[in-house]
């Protein structure tokens, strides 16, 4: 009862803190947006149908199990590839699936989720050269994926050359590439619009609650704009290619979060990217987001018993050959073993 009486007493303490804390965001939101055309920011979200050709969207999962001396780690990737309409619709699926044993540093993690992206970019990759593709729906930010920190590991170098070989592969083919984001915690149009108008926008708000905020529960798109950041002095994206991604948001109905939808440069144009994603949403009903990426992505994920299962595989072979090895490199962790 000791803790239920610090936790409640806390919770007390800080509920209204927190409220007058987030109402004095908005009020600063309110003098903010002053100074803000709202017809130039956000504009009626016109549906309308689009010519969408052979499509394929590609999303991965990954699962992480720590051992001892090493991380065992499962990727998976899925691509759905879609041709034609109605009854005559026609899908295929692409897949792709590594595990293997990852030494701890400081960026394990992060390297698990390079390696995500390059199985990934291996699957859009074969999905372009072998279906003539008129669109590639990617998972996550285009700009994201470009602008990407640097990493001193191998697997950075990996996942760069294989983006610019898939950018470049979708450039020459003159594949429409779009990716979009489920729940983006940019602030890159608040930034934009900060620039823009001279003005000074909370802390806390993100893009997607600034619109919330602007728009409310109703369909909108935003306006067309480049992303630009600190480091980020031209759109150089290797020795090879240059190229930039402009982004909009799009909250396809009155229930859904704000999408944020970024294409190539090459494409033909954003608001038949925005048309093509509200489109492809419009039966996902109150999540408002394309269903062939929710079943690409449902697709990838990892089971993990899937992923348990062959961690105990692993380790009784490696166990059965060689005890000592198993003891001090794949044996699980005391977190692992801590009595329920």
């Amino acid at each position: 009862m000791k803790h239920y009486s610090i936790w409640l007493n806390k919770y007390s303490e800080i509920k209204n803190d927190i409220l007058d804390e987030l109402q004095t965001c908005r009020m600063e939101i309110d003098e903010a947006v002053k100074g803000i055309p709202y017809g130039e920011l956000i504009k009626p979200l016109e549906k309308k149908k689009v010519e969408k050709g052979r499509m394929c969207f590609v999303d991965g999962g990954e699962g992480i199990i720590e051992l001892l001396g090493a991380t065992l780690y499962f990727i998976r990737a899925s691509g759905l590839v879609l041709e034609g309409s109605g009854e005559g619709m026609k899908e295929t699926f692409i897949r792709d699936l590594d595990m293997n044993l990852m030494d701890y540093d400081d960026h394990t993690k992060e390297r698990v989720e390079l390696l995500r992206d390059c199985i990934e970019f291996d699957v859009a990759l074969k999905c372009v050269e072998e279906h003539k593709l008129e669109y590639l729906f990617l998972d996550g930010s285009l700009y994201v994926k470009a602008r990407k920190k640097p990493i001193k590991c191998d697997e950075d170098r990996i996942y760069r050359k294989k983006f610019v070989r898939l950018l470049k592969a979708c450039q020459k083919q003159k594949v429409n590439v779009v990716g979009v984001s489920e729940d983006s915690r940019s602030k890159l149009l608040s930034n934009y619009v900060s620039m823009k108008y001279d003005i000074d926008l909370p802390k806390f708000m993100t893009d997607s609650s600034i619109l919330k905020l602007l728009a409310g529960n109703k369909s909108f798109r935003t306006i067309e704009f480049k992303p630009k950041s600190k480091f980020e002095a031209d759109d150089k994206i290797s020795d090879s290619i240059v190229a930039s991604f402009p982004t909009a948001y799009v909250q396809v109905n009155g229930y859904s979060n704000p999408l944020r939808v970024d294409i190539a440069d090459w494409n033909e144009s954003m608001d038949e990217a925005i048309a093509l994603t509200a489109e492809l949403s419009e039966g996902s009903r109150y999540y408002g987001y394309p269903i062939p990426l929710y079943l690409v992505h449902m697709d990838a994920k990892i089971n993990p018993k899937h992923a348990e299962w062959a961690a105990n595989q692993l380790s009784a072979h490696i166990q059965k050959k060689d005890r000592s090895l198993y003891d001090s490199i794949l044996g699980k962790t005391r977190r692992s073993l801590r009595p329920k």
